[in-house]
C-alpha cells in the first residue's frame, strides 16, 4: 500500500486551528444519550444519526458518549473511504461543558 494514499490524515482532523467548531454555519445534531456497550452505540448511530449528518438537515453531532462519537466516526470514514460521502472532510474535537465531557464530530 502507497504510505502517502488513504491515511486517516487525510479523512479526520483533531483541533486543527482553521477547523473550529465554534463556526457560527454547523448546524448541530444534539444528542445525551449513553449506552453500555459500542456495539449498541453503533446500532443507535447507523439508525439516526448517520443519516442526517452529511446531509441536508445537519453537518455536526455533539454527544457526552464516547462511543457514539466514534462510531460515528468511524462509520463517516468508512463511507468517505468508499467514495459514497456527500462530504470532503471529517472532523472531531472535544470541550468541556459545566464539567461534562461534549464530543463533537463534523463534516464539510
Amino acid at each position: 500500500m502507497d504510505e502517502g494514499k488513504n491515511t486517516h490524515e487525510e479523512l479526520f482532523w483533531i483541533k486543527d486551528e482553521n477547523r473550529s467548531t465554534n463556526r457560527k454555519d454547523i448546524r448541530w445534531f444534539e444528542e445525551m444519550l449513553t449506552f453500555d456497550t459500542l456495539r449498541e452505540a453503533e446500532e443507535w448511530v447507523m439508525s439516526d444519526a448517520y443519516n442526517k449528518i452529511g446531509g441536508d438537515q445537519f453537518d455536526g453531532y455533539w454527544t457526552g458518549d464516547p462511543k457514539l462519537a466514534f462510531a460515528l466516526v468511524y462509520n463517516l470514514t468508512r463511507l468517505k473511504t468508499l467514495g459514497d460521502a456527500s462530504f470532503n472532510d471529517i472532523y472531531a474535537d472535544e470541550e468541556n461543558r459545566e464539567g461534562q465531557t461534549i464530543f463533537k464530530v463534523w463534516v464539510s
